[in-house]
Parts: C-alpha cells; structure tokens; sequence
C-alpha cells in the first residue's frame, strides 16, 4: 500500500513537471517571437537605396530603376541569409532548453527511483525482523 501510494505520488509529480516544461516551452518560443528583430542590411545595399533615392530626385529615372532593381535583388537574398540564420539561432536556443527540461525531468525520475528503492530496502528489512521474531 505504501509503495502503491509513493508511485501514485511520484506519477502525479512527473505529470506535473511534464505540464510546467510545456506550458515553460510555449512561453519561451512566445518570448524568443516577440523578441525577433529586423535585419541589419549590408553598407552596399544602403549606399544602393541612397543613390536610387538620389537619381530619382534628379529625374534620372531609368538610372534610377536599374539601382532599384539592383537593390531589391540584394535586399531580397540579405533578407533570406538572414531569416535563415535566425531560424537557425532559434533552433539552437530551442534544443538548448529542451535539453535543460530533460535534465531536470531525468533528476526527478533519478531522485523517485532511488526513494523507490530506499523504501524497498526498509521494508525487506523490516520483513527480515518480522522473520526472525
């Protein structure tokens, strides 16, 4: 009965971890979305829009258009470099969590085994007195 109410006690703490590391994950991704940033862009693309910006204003509009797609081009292929890179970095920090949930899981599994067995020694030895009475 004793052993019986320690693993209800134990399964009921397990769920209760398994719970929190979920509802610690969604938080955290929630947190690591809101946090995202825009890209920095690279001094030529920049330079770029500034003499687009320029020859426009100058009416030299074919000129103009010829940077602007230059630009776009550019901005396009920083813009997936970067999504990339970040989509990796999330990744990353997301494994790195998880992998912390599963060690605190893994301690508690380890420290409920071993009162487990703590408690199955106690009793064979109490069994073992009863025996020898």
């Amino acid at each position: 009965k004793i052993c019986k109410d320690y693993d209800d006690q134990s399964e009921c703490q397990l769920n209760a971890m398994r719970e929190r590391h979920l509802e610690e994950l969604k938080e955290f991704q929630r947190k690591l979305l809101q946090r995202q940033q825009k890209p920095k862009y690279s001094p030529v693309l920049l330079t770029y829009r500034k003499t687009e910006e320029h020859l426009a204003r100058a009416k030299n509009y074919a000129q103009a258009h010829k940077i602007k797609e230059k630009a776009d081009r550019l901005q396009a292929k920083e813009t997936e470099q970067w999504n990339k890179m970040k989509q990796k970095e999330l990744f990353q920090k997301e494994s790195q969590f998880k992998s912390n949930k599963r060690q605190e899981l893994s301690a508690l599994q380890k420290r409920i085994n071993a009162g487990r067995a703590e408690q199955l020694q106690r009793r064979a030895f109490e069994l073992e007195r009863l025996i020898q009475r």
